[in-house]
């Protein structure tokens, strides 16, 4: 990752896998980064659940590196509300693809300008340190794209 990207810049890939097997899937691949599963939320399950409504399949793989949390809180607990990271899998009714999708939580923190700037170097340090987790991860998925 470019450390002058902004959040914007996302992370994002199809994969060749079945929506159920795709979410088990980008969990393990987190994991074996040494992520920790916060949370596997299905937006899908939980709007049908409280509103009777009908959405695409949609997941959320709520994840937290234990350097990440530690870094941010150094900086500010003040900015442990952007974390943790999320990383969402959808399937798409537009072309019927399974998504994976990232947005970097330290590069939020980073353009939302959360930080003090005498803060801005342990931040910038922080985004880079992320970036090279979540290319573990990201190089793995890849593994799996379509």
């Amino acid at each position: 990752m470019d450390e002058t990207a902004t959040a914007k810049e996302v992370l994002h890939t199809t994969v060749d896998m079945d929506f159920e097997d795709a979410v088990l899937a980008i969990q393990l691949e987190h994991e074996l980064a040494d992520f920790e599963t916060i949370n596997v939320s299905h937006l899908d399950k939980m709007i049908k659940g409280t509103l009777g409504e009908t959405v695409s399949k949609v997941a959320l793989i709520i994840v937290c590196h234990p350097q990440i949390a530690y870094g941010a809180l150094k900086i500010d607990p003040e900015i442990a509300g952007m974390l943790p990271c999320t990383t969402v899998v959808y399937e798409s009714p537009e072309d019927g693809l399974v998504h994976v999708h990232h947005v970097s939580a330290t590069k939020a923190i980073r353009d939302l300008g959360l930080v003090s700037p005498d803060s801005e170097d342990s931040l910038d340090q922080l985004v880079k340190l992320t970036g090279e987790k979540m290319q573990v991860v990201w190089k793995n998925i890849k593994t799996y794209a379509k």
